[in-house]
């Protein structure tokens, strides 16, 4: 038997537990929160009994929805703060600028975690992608000048026109990465 990753363990599921680790962390934390619901409400059932208070239920209901917003926010944190900084960082490279470096803290969820690895690898591909359309953009540059200085000094047509025709392979050559850029 093989062991798989935490990458295919999160990313192989399907259906409704597409994500097991995520899922399985949720519901373990509502299963928490119902328990310590029902602690605090028998708690309260014994004080109203104990001091004869004909609110209890007012009182449990605020309580709940308190306790509910507090650990809600807390556990929430966890996934809401990694968002944020993730739509940031996708906005600055939808508009151009792969060199955002990524990182979470060590609290945040691992599914999270993963997706920054993956942009994180998207923005290194773009930039190498980019470097090299840069470097084969100025390559052929020197090339058209060469061919330019060949044509001023007289060279034979044979020579120029296999001159020309490297400098239009790679001209094909960027169009083609730079189609593959988007751009």
């Amino acid at each position: 038997m093989t062991q798989t990753t935490k990458r295919e363990q999160f990313t192989r599921g399907k259906g409704i537990l597409s994500a097991t680790g995520p899922q399985s962390r949720f519901i373990l934390f509502l299963i928490f929160i119902l328990v310590s619901y029902t602690f605090l409400l028998r708690i309260f059932q014994k004080l109203a009994a104990i001091v004869a208070l004909p609110v209890f239920l007012p009182i449990a209901l605020v309580t709940l929805l308190a306790f509910i917003g507090i650990a809600g926010t807390l556990y929430s944190h966890r996934f809401v703060g990694p968002m944020v900084r993730i739509r940031k960082t996708l906005e600055q490279v939808a508009a151009g600028d792969c060199s955002v470096t990524l990182r979470l803290r060590d609290a945040d969820d691992p599914m999270l975690k993963d997706l920054v690895h993956t942009i994180g690898h998207l923005c290194d591909q773009t930039r190498q992608s980019h470097r090299l359309v840069q470097e084969s953009a100025r390559e052929l540059s020197g090339d058209l000048a060469a061919l330019l200085e060949n044509i001023r000094k007289g060279a034979s047509a044979g020579d120029l026109t296999k001159q020309a025709e490297a400098i239009q392979k790679k001209q094909a050559a960027l169009d083609k990465a730079l189609l593959s850029l988007g751009t």
